[in-house]
């Protein structure tokens, strides 16, 4: 598991490594990792590969040190340790109610928390509105 959590967040960095600079204002859609902030004080990068989300002070259930959950294209979901990186002016802030579109994922926040599904296996994680729970699904 932890292997496979490793390789995703590499695939990650690497895509946002590798990322051409993105012109326009901050929130401007990144062709490569798209950086989202949701409720509950939580991070999340989503790419064609995963998406994966932190949250300071971390998730509960998570196990110790390893504060990244992370779900990935084929329905596998995983804990990783390290963070999601920087967002270089791309982060977008989630609106209550607005689906988001990136890279084959659709992103929901609710008043119940933030859907994160990938259209294509429908499989993802939800996570509470405060931010605390993580359910893969």
């Amino acid at each position: 598991m932890r292997r496979q959590s490793a390789a995703v967040l590499f695939a990650i960095a690497i895509a946002v490594a590798t990322a051409p600079s993105a012109t326009g204002q901050p929130g401007a859609y990144n062709p490569v990792a798209q950086y989202l902030r949701t409720a509950g004080n939580v991070r999340c990068v989503v790419t064609a590969e995963a998406a994966a989300c932190e949250r300071a002070g971390g998730f509960a259930g998570a196990p110790v040190n390893e504060p990244v959950a992370s779900a990935a294209s084929d329905g596998n979901f995983s804990w990783a340790e390290g963070g999601i990186g920087p967002t270089s002016g791309q982060e977008i802030a989630m609106v209550n109610g607005q689906p988001y579109r990136f890279h084959g994922w659709t992103l929901l926040l609710t008043t119940e928390g933030t859907r994160l599904s990938n259209i294509k296996s429908v499989h993802g994680m939800n996570i509470s509105i405060d931010g605390t729970t993580v359910t893969p699904y």
